[in-house]
């Protein structure tokens, strides 16, 4: 009976693979050029779609970080409903979110609900390159490869009684199925997709390009990018998204039957100011003219110049302490012992908050707690309370403060300035008269190399009063 049951199961997936082969594939039979394909073979509706996606893309917004800048989500949400306007098929409602992750990647789960990572976005030539990788998402949708896939592992593991009670039956138990497809693991199934489904989406996306005024050949351009920026380790996206060949080869064979404008759209001004915010152009960062504090009127712009070789001294107000800094960076107060060091053009204030991208916070302050771990630890959570993109990257550590026992904790997340990945450093110890003493250092994740030198030799300038 066993052996029976899975030959059926057997011959059942062969008939699913024949029919993706031949009455899922082109419309018009073998013309290898067409781009209109049918969905394969599906024991879902088109609801359940909608309501499987709806589940893991809970799951997807509880486990990673989406991106909190109202400017880029509006743009990629914009793009997003354009491109899926010549969508075929089913009129799902997609959505578009944006993830703070720098992995070059994008996905996209059933029934419309599509991510797109900022470094697929930063990695992006021109708008043409990122619409062409979102219309390849969106072809997934549509073409609805994710609960084609989720049918084959049910069958598999459920076996054919589901035939009867599944087949688009809007009572079905789809937490039952997700538990059976494999539980929390299940948005792999909806996301793995094998070389016919790729070559599908590259031609149906390659369509959705050219009738929302795109050249398709910036879809097969991206990969390109991808495969030659870096061989050494396979951005997300490729492994994501096997090769079916030549992707280059088949988008072009397929240009004639595409609707491609004489003059198709290249970039825009909006997509060059968000990738701005994303690779660290500042001056595309906020409408607002930031307020410049300290002496130097320069404005937020390029970035700042490295840290010069030459330091200069600084003693706080009330004698605690004194430092040496490079001697291209501003100094400002908030009162005399807790101060900020940074470069020219990394600095400013909005909102009457003082912002830094790059440089130093250090001070001392009273505190409640009667030792330095409880201190540090109240300290470390008011600064992350106070930005709540950034999490504890490193837990504190016991380190060697000028003689003295001090730690050294690290935060990291999205700059509110910049929009990119920040790595600060938190040391601190106790003065010699129960305040807390605070050193920060600050600067952005892809500068860290050029910055550390400075920030070491600032550390072992520090001189605590006695």
């Amino acid at each position: 009976m066993l052996k029976n049951r899975l030959s059926l199961i057997s011959l059942l997936l062969s008939i699913m693979m024949f029919h993706a082969a031949c009455g899922g594939g082109s419309r018009f039979g073998s013309r290898k050029s067409d781009t209109h394909f049918k969905p394969g073979f599906n024991l879902f509706s088109e609801q359940q779609d909608i309501e499987l996606g709806k589940q893991s893309a809970e799951q997807v917004m509880r486990e990673m970080p989406v991106l909190r800048d109202e400017q880029i989500q509006t743009y990629v949400s914009n793009l997003g409903q354009k491109l899926a306007a010549k969508a075929p098929g089913y009129k799902f409602l997609y959505q578009f979110r944006v993830i703070a992750s720098r992995d070059v990647n994008a996905f996209a789960l059933p029934g419309g609900f599509m991510f797109v990572n900022a470094g697929a976005i930063a990695s992006a030539k021109n708008e043409g390159e990122l619409a062409g990788v979102m219309a390849h998402e969106i072809a997934h949708v549509a073409l609805r490869h994710g609960t084609s896939q989720a049918t084959k592992a049910y069958i598999a593991q459920a076996g054919l009684s589901v035939l009867g009670g599944l087949a688009g039956g809007e009572n079905s138990d789809l937490g039952q199925i997700i538990q059976t497809i494999g539980g929390a693991g299940a948005n792999a199934i909806f996301l793995k997709f094998g070389r016919t489904a790729e070559t599908q989406a590259d031609l149906a996306g390659s369509r959705i390009l050219a009738e929302a005024g795109y050249d398709p050949r910036d879809l097969a351009n991206f990969f390109k990018t991808l495969e030659e920026k870096d061989r050494q380790r396979v951005p997300e996206i490729l492994s994501d998204h096997p090769n079916p060949g030549n992707r280059i080869k088949a988008i072009n064979d397929v240009l004639p039957s595409l609707p491609v404008s004489s003059n198709p759209i290249r970039t825009s001004p909006e997509f060059e100011g968000v990738k701005a915010r994303l690779t660290g152009n500042r001056a595309a960062l906020t409408n607002e003219e930031p307020k410049r504090v300290g002496s130097v009127p320069t404005k937020m712009g390029a970035r700042p110049a490295p840290p010069s070789g030459s330091y200069k001294s600084y003693q706080a107000g009330d004698g605690s302490f004194t430092l040496q800094v490079p001697d291209n960076w501003d100094g400002l107060t908030s009162d005399q012992v807790n101060l900020i060091f940074a470069p020219q053009g990394a600095y400013g204030q909005m909102e009457q908050t003082v912002y830094a991208s790059h440089g130093i916070f250090i001070g001392a302050m009273p505190v409640e707690q009667s030792n330095l771990e409880a201190a540090t630890e109240a300290f470390v959570q008011a600064q992350i309370q106070s930005n709540p993109d950034f999490k504890i990257a490193r837990q504190p550590e016991a380190m060697n403060f000028g003689d003295r026992r001090g730690y050294a904790t690290v935060v990291a997340g999205q700059s509110p300035v910049t929009g990119v990945i920040e790595v600060d450093v938190i040391y601190t110890t106790a003065t010699s008269d129960g305040r807390l003493f605070y050193f920060v250092t600050i600067c952005p994740q892809d500068e860290v190399d050029t910055y550390k030198p400075a920030f070491e030799q600032i550390i072992n300038s520090i001189r605590l009063a006695r």
